[in-house]
């Protein structure tokens, strides 16, 4: 689908999927000459369900079997796969006895919880067409050796009979109660994402299948007479693994892991019985083909010819079209959303809401455009199948009419993360460039919940971060990771004093090469529509309305002196600050320090525009220019604070009574005392000294031999790192401590303000002054280095140097 603009409004070109899948075979492969060979016999088109994608022919490798080629790709590659396949026909079988694989290879053994008392089913009645299914199935179990008569076993089951999807039945067994009788099997079963990832990008694509994959694994003979099930004509067990068995799956991934471990990552891919091999080229395809039957023959596995597709240039893996291009959804799995009617219940929206989950890696914003389905699912509310409801539904249709092609990242590139979030959901989507084009790689997207809906917009993209972290932990890992947003990220992941869930996330983010970019022009069309449209609610309050409130109050007297500081965020969230001064001050420079500390504390937020009241009219005044200030120290005070003022966009100072400043004021009152309570959900500091002393030792010569400062310079202010890999983490897990601000380093203290970082020169002075200096008084070592530390100091030698 392609929409320009007209004159009349925006147009829309809709393509024909069948007509556009055909041009794309046709891209796929080079000229296909006439085929003029007796093991031909005809071609025929497999159904969508499985397998290859593209037109297969049939080819007998020997008497009774056939199984099927891709037509793609070039005459010669195909003529090698089958001079391939033919001399190797004794792997594959269809129906009859099996040799099975090997026992010192895989054997099933069923393990029972201690004390488990054994249990029989009550036989189940079935109608004449289920008998006739299960005696037949019975029939080929016995002629295949599969199964073998038994007596008074302890363990007994029924047979169920469930559909197949090529519209045949298939009898099962309810192992139910045996199952709830053994402990799970851990063996880890491979990742999906991983797996299909590996898979595209090559040219040359085969998918086998075992024959009757699970019944090639043999019953330990101890355990056999466990898997007894009874039909109308006996009591059988199985001599043969069972479909059905709790830890089948994994007996079947460890006995391939263990048979292919050396093939499995580089030139074939296997998750349990679904296997493919892969190559880029034609040579090596039949090359890596015949190694893996040669494996399969050593141990006795067998393949099903009709199940197997070789020489494809795409074809059917896990649910997913795998190609040469990329990662693409199987027309089945868009189809079953597409075909839908809107739902008229809430397990139909249920159902409705899993099929899209199964597909959201291609879907962008998926949890945003499925909110209004989640509504139905609230309790004590009658469904209601509403209008936004069918206008997400058709949405979601409209997007898979024109499915999208997923890249495969390639080893050690580095990929992009853009990050969008609304009131209701963050979504991310991690891409890859190639060629000057981004190309997708996973759209990820997740529901906020209750107290997540409140997060500030900076938190809110921080933990969209932290969700792609989790959710594409393989990725994080293996590649360098860009996030490009319009929001002081790196900044806010830096300060740990704006919230303790930040920190945590900051952590967490440390272990990956993870750096923060600005958002520039998007070098493709879908990550145009998903920043867009992503950030489409969330934008609704303008840049103009966004202002943080702040009110301030200071206290003193003879018992101590307080600072109170109350920022209110756009959205309503409060922080709350405590500020004890450790020096004595008038009321009038105490409502001063109030002023500055607030705007302090509101600057370290990212915010722009700022809205200050305080209920001195003294300051509002004279900042205001109504009042002269002829105090020497207030003048200092004054220029301070309209050097803050002005790195704001916008910045006002006004004058509010005491009674609507009562928090403030309150909090002022609490900071006097010296003895500050740790424990009150109030973020407690001290001011060692006043700010106007601060702005004399603002900037201090750091001398070369301070690597430590200036490998952390590099990285805050330049995102430089250094080329040691030891060294780089370690730089990064450090610079979560520190911050640049006013063209200084400072790093974060415990209680106390931040501390000003200096070089070695700077330090030496400060020891000596302090310890022997007009007022010093020879502390002792601990005294001395605590004393520099509340003067507002800090270097890493700091301890060892006193």
């Amino acid at each position: 689908m392609i929409k320009f603009p007209t004159r009349e409004g925006v147009g829309v070109s809709r393509g024909e999927q069948q007509l556009s899948r055909d041009c794309y075979q046709v891209a796929l492969g080079s000229h296909v000459a006439q085929i003029e060979n007796e093991a031909v016999t005809k071609k025929t088109k497999p159904p969508g369900s499985g397998g290859p994608v593209e037109e297969v022919e049939e080819v007998e490798l020997g008497p009774g079997i056939v199984t099927k080629i891709g037509t793609t790709l070039s005459t010669e590659d195909r003529e090698l796969v089958k001079e391939c396949l033919k001399k190797n026909a004794d792997v594959f079988v269809e129906g009859g006895r099996m040799p099975g694989i090997h026992r010192n290879v895989a054997e099933h053994r069923i393990k029972l919880f201690p004390n488990h008392k054994p249990i029989h089913q009550r036989k189940r009645k079935f109608g004449n067409d289920r008998k006739k299914i299960i005696e037949d199935e019975v029939s080929k179990l016995l002629e295949a050796g599969f199964i073998r008569e038994v007596t008074c076993p302890e363990w007994l089951a029924n047979p169920v009979v469930v559909p197949k999807p090529n519209n045949k039945w298939r009898m099962c067994i309810d192992f139910t109660d045996l199952n709830k009788a053994c402990p799970k099997d851990p063996f880890p079963l491979p990742s999906i994402d991983a797996m299909v990832d590996s898979t595209a990008g090559f040219t040359h694509l085969s998918i086998v299948d075992a024959n009757a994959g699970y019944h090639q694994i043999k019953m330990h003979p101890e355990d056999e007479e466990k898997t007894s099930f009874l039909t109308e004509k006996g009591l059988y067990c199985y001599q043969v693994m069972p479909f059905g068995l709790k830890n089948a799956g994994a007996e079947y991934q460890r006995m391939v892991n263990k048979l292919f471990k050396e093939e499995l990552g580089n030139i074939m891919e296997a998750y349990i019985d679904d296997m493919v091999i892969k190559s880029c080229s034609g040579h090596v395809h039949v090359e890596h083909l015949d190694k893996v039957f040669t494996k399969m023959k050593a141990v006795g596995m067998r393949l099903n010819p009709k199940k197997s597709f070789f020489c494809l240039a795409s074809g059917k893996f896990l649910g997913f079209i795998v190609s040469e291009r990329g990662i693409e959804v199987h027309p089945s799995k868009c189809q079953a959303i597409m075909n839908m009617e809107p739902p008229s219940s809430i397990k139909a929206v249920q159902e409705l809401t899993g099929r899209i989950a199964a597909l959201g890696r291609f879907i962008s914003r998926s949890a945003e455009i499925c909110q209004p389905f989640f509504q139905t699912f609230k309790k004590n509310k009658k469904f209601q199948w509403s209008e936004e409801c069918q206008h997400a539904f058709a949405k979601i249709k409209e997007y898979l009419a024109t499915p999208l092609v997923i890249s495969r990242p390639l080893k050690g590139e580095t990929l992009y993360l853009y990050i969008a979030a609304s009131d209701t959901a963050v979504s991310a989507a991690l891409v890859r460039e190639e060629k000057g084009v981004q190309k997708p790689v996973y759209f990820i997207s997740r529901v906020l919940r209750d107290a997540e809906t409140r997060y500030p917009p900076v938190e809110k993209a921080a933990f969209a971060v932290m969700i792609a972290s989790r959710k594409l932990k393989p990725y994080f890992q293996a590649h360098p990771i860009k996030v490009l947003t319009e929001l002081p990220l790196r900044r806010a992941l830096g300060q740990l004093d704006v919230a303790g869930r930040l920190l945590k996330w900051a952590v967490e983010l440390s272990e990956y090469d993870v750096t923060f970019i600005p958002r520039t022009a998007y070098k493709s069309q879908i990550l145009a529509d998903f920043v867009v449209e992503c950030t489409a609610r969330s934008s609704e309050l303008s840049s103009k309305d966004e202002v943080w409130n702040v009110y301030v109050d200071g206290a003193a007297s003879e018992r101590g002196s307080g600072v109170g500081v109350e920022i209110i965020g756009p959205k309503g969230e409060k922080f709350h600050y405590a500020i004890h001064l450790t020096f004595n001050v008038s009321n009038n420079v105490a409502e001063y320090e109030a002023l500055l500390a607030g705007l302090r504390l509101t600057k370290a937020t990212g915010a722009k525009r700022v809205k200050v009241q305080t209920n001195s009219q003294l300051v509002v005044n004279q900042i205001g220019g109504e009042y002269a200030t002829t105090n020497e120290k207030l003048i200092l005070y004054l220029e301070k604070v309209k050097a803050i003022l002005a790195t704001f966009e916008m910045a006002s100072v006004e004058y509010v009574p005491r009674t609507q400043n009562e928090t403030a004021d309150a909090l002022s009152k609490l900071a006097k005392k010296s003895d500050l309570d740790r424990d009150k959900p109030i973020v407690m500091l001290e001011i060692p000294s006043p700010s106007i002393d601060v702005l004399e030792l603002g900037v201090y010569v750091i001398e070369v031999e301070d690597e430590w400062y200036a490998l952390l310079w590099d990285f805050l202010n330049n995102n430089k790192l250094p080329d040691d890999e030891k060294v780089a983490r370690k730089v990064k897990r450090w610079a979560l401590e520190f911050t640049i601000m006013d063209g200084n380093l400072f790093k974060k203290g415990y209680g106390i303000p931040w501390l000003t970082c200096v070089g070695r020169t700077k330090a030496d002075e400060l020891m000596s002054e302090i310890h022997e200096g007009i007022c010093g008084s020879h502390q002792g070592m601990n005294s001395l280095s605590n004393r520099i530390i509340r003067a507002g100091f800090y270097w890493p030698t700091l301890r060892k140097d006193v």
